[in-house]
């Protein structure tokens, strides 16, 4: 359910009301705050809820977790939110690994609300890679037009040249590979990778960061994966002709694959034990408990979990 505060609870209800699904969604969080907002959810007051048991495509779940007692305080920095939202996302995990669900779809969470809980992660994504016992994995933004993963993803920008290397580049690169042939039937994908300076680098006029992607580009080639670059970032999305792009930092990849597509973005995280989608969106802490929320991301973020999953 994400952040209580946010409009994780919102979206999830309203995509519950509207997607056609071929498996059984469950939904973790908590009652009390799922009858709150349905309050001003109208529509969705005639979803009935199942204790958490075997049961049939159609059918909605709830595991209720009983963190969260009355009215919530919408759009705030709140630790309570923060705690609720990290033990929700413990809970899929316990019951991915017990085998009771096929896959995790999660709704936003706040980092800094997470942080005033005492909890250190800085995201879902090393969240779950945390748990999941990988070092190898890759966050992927992707829509119906292209796939972007990243090399780097939650650190200061400053911080960016120093954290790359010719290894994670090309574990992104062959983490990205390998998960397009297992989950999108993809069984040679095309990929391009970008620079991390203006132009590439100019030869080295503008930096030398590209030598190592260069070489981990090289590393990945011997392995028979085709891959290509760097290229110059400010080119390189405006034709979308590869299965997917490797960037070098967040804003960098987040930017083109948002703009091509923000209402059915979904945040894939690749290289875990298990399938987990997310929508591409945050908490909205700004339009929380108005009920205007669009769950398209959250609808789309389930299907591409789903599809994933054949």
């Amino acid at each position: 359910m994400g952040d209580p505060a946010g409009i994780g609870g919102e979206i999830a209800l309203k995509s519950l009301g509207s997607i056609r699904i071929n498996s059984i969604p469950v939904l973790i969080g908590d009652i009390k705050s799922i009858e709150y907002i349905s309050k001003y959810l109208s529509k969705d007051k005639a979803i009935k809820f199942k204790a958490f048991k075997q049961g049939r495509p159609g059918d909605v779940e709830l595991i209720d977790l009983g963190l969260i007692d009355g009215d919530i305080r919408f759009g705030l920095i709140d630790a309570k939110c923060g705690n609720a939202s990290y033990q929700y996302i413990i809970e899929a995990l316990k019951l991915i690994f017990s085998g009771d669900i096929s896959a995790i779809v999660t709704c936003p969470i706040n980092k800094t609300s997470i942080r005033s809980a005492g909890i250190t992660f800085m995201g879902h994504t090393e969240l779950l890679a945390h748990f999941g016992g990988v070092k190898d994995y890759v966050m992927m933004m992707a829509n119906r037009k292209m796939r972007v993963s990243l090399v780097s993803i939650h650190i200061p920008l400053k911080d960016v040249p120093g954290s790359l290397s010719v290894d994670n580049i090309f574990t992104c690169i062959s983490v990205t590979c390998r998960s397009m042939a297992e989950y999108f039937n993809i069984k040679k994908p095309r990929i391009k990778v970008c620079g991390l300076n203006p132009h590439a680098g100019e030869q080295g006029i503008m930096g030398n960061e590209e030598r190592m992607i260069h070489e981990a580009i090289s590393r990945a080639r011997s392995l028979n994966i085709n891959v290509e670059g760097p290229f110059p970032a400010d080119t390189l999305f405006h034709k979308v002709d590869c299965d997917a792009y490797i960037a070098m930092y967040h804003d960098q990849g987040l930017i083109p694959v948002k703009t091509t597509g923000f209402e059915k973005t979904v945040n894939i995280t690749l290289g875990l034990p298990f399938i987990r989608t997310s929508p591409g969106h945050g908490t909205g802490y700004d339009i929380a408990g108005k009920g205007i929320a669009d769950p398209s991301g959250l609808i789309e973020a389930y299907r591409v979990a789903e599809n994933m999953l054949s």
